[in-house]
């Protein structure tokens, strides 16, 4: 049974006896604090979602554990890399070379160029790339279309936005000339440049314009023929938890050869993921605010109600009723009135926080 002072904040909640206008300003103040928990919710939830999606992304084009090898340490195999990392948190390890060029294309008619990062990796990982989109020219059989029978890429597939810059598109048959400026050392001593030309065999979109915008995938082999002295070799780690990065990484970095670092994908992007951080709790204080601000409102409601009660009130003292007991039917009607509005917004906010959607471009 419902207690006596609930009972009676109850029927205050929308009374009429307390003023006309008193139901209107009881249905403004819910309103108030319902759309501030509506807010509250969908904000924090497109928060969330776009550090979720940025997340994805960014480790679906890359790893959870980058490994590196230093200038003068020797090669990590396969073999020595299996016997360093713990099998039963590991579900892919894939070598890779990177560098820097400039790319190259007269495809427009005119000479097109700009800065590029060429990664070299093995065809069988480019299947492997979760929230990747590939595109490869129509008739062809997709990822493996680009294969050779030896085993390698077939040409480049280059990020999309690097397609627009360079006017370039594998449908056409298009090519690209990849210029790694220090490749090669000279009879000088000097380092100089080396060249290789690629056709241009497909496309990625990642939606992250770091990668789009500036990333280049060839074959293992051929990229380090391309970036020669340049090149930076290493190994893409994958695990199967990804909330297990710091704790890999403290088993990993003491075995690790010579000349070899580890990473996690949280320490290379350390300061986007603290301005998300510092940007969702920005937003969280200004939407507590608002529910502030709306809570105001209630607070006005109820001493409304208080001051057309006086007679009420009397009325209950004389029946014997403490001032406690008096004062907790006010109490409640103030967190009747704030739990409907969190109630309803709290429901509209999940209802509607699936139509919300994450940017695609980051």
């Amino acid at each position: 049974m419902m207690k006596l002072s609930s009972w009676i904040a109850f029927r205050y909640l929308f009374s009429k006896s307390a003023g006309r206008f008193a139901p209107l300003l009881t249905a403004t103040a819910i309103s108030a604090i319902a759309v501030g928990m509506l807010a509250l919710v969908l904000i924090m939830s497109v928060m969330r979602g776009f550090r979720t999606e940025l997340t994805d992304r960014l480790i679906g084009f890359g790893s959870h554990i980058t490994l590196t090898r230093g200038a003068g340490a020797k090669a990590l195999d396969e073999a020595s890399l299996n016997q360093l990392l713990p099998k039963d948190k590991i579900t892919d390890a894939s070598p890779f070379v990177q560098g820097e060029v400039i790319a190259q294309s007269e495809a427009a008619g005119e000479l097109s160029a700009q800065g590029a990062r060429v990664r070299g990796i093995k065809p069988s990982s480019i299947g492997r790339m979760s929230r990747v989109e590939l595109y490869f020219p129509e008739g062809g059989e997709g990822a493996q279309g680009i294969l050779r029978r030896s085993g390698s890429l077939a040409g480049a597939v280059i990020g999309s936005d690097v397609v627009s810059q360079l006017s370039v598109h594998p449908d056409f048959a298009d090519s690209i000339e990849l210029v790694a400026p220090l490749a090669e050392v000279l009879p000088s001593g000097e380092l100089g440049p080396n060249s290789r030309r690629f056709s241009v065999a497909g496309v990625f979109r990642t939606g992250v314009f770091e990668y789009d915008g500036k990333y280049i995938l060839v074959g293992l082999d051929e990229a380090k023929e391309l970036l020669g002295v340049q090149a930076k070799e290493g190994w893409f780690i994958k695990l199967k938890d990804p909330g297990t990065v710091g704790a890999v990484l403290e088993e990993l970095r003491p075995s690790l050869p010579n000349g070899w670092s580890a990473v996690g994908w949280h320490e290379q992007n350390r300061k986007l993921f603290e301005a998300l951080k510092l940007e969702r709790l920005a937003m969280g204080g200004v939407l507590a605010m608002v529910l502030l601000i709306a809570s105001f409102a209630v607070v006005g409601v109820v001493l409304l109600v208080t001051a057309a009660k006086r007679k009420d009130i009397a009325i209950m003292e004389s029946a014997g009723m403490e001032t406690d007991s008096i004062m907790r039917i006010f109490l409640m009607h103030a967190a009747f009135i704030g739990a409907i509005g969190s109630a309803a917004g709290l429901v509209a906010g999940l209802a509607h926080r699936h139509l919300v959607a994450v940017p695609c471009e980051i």
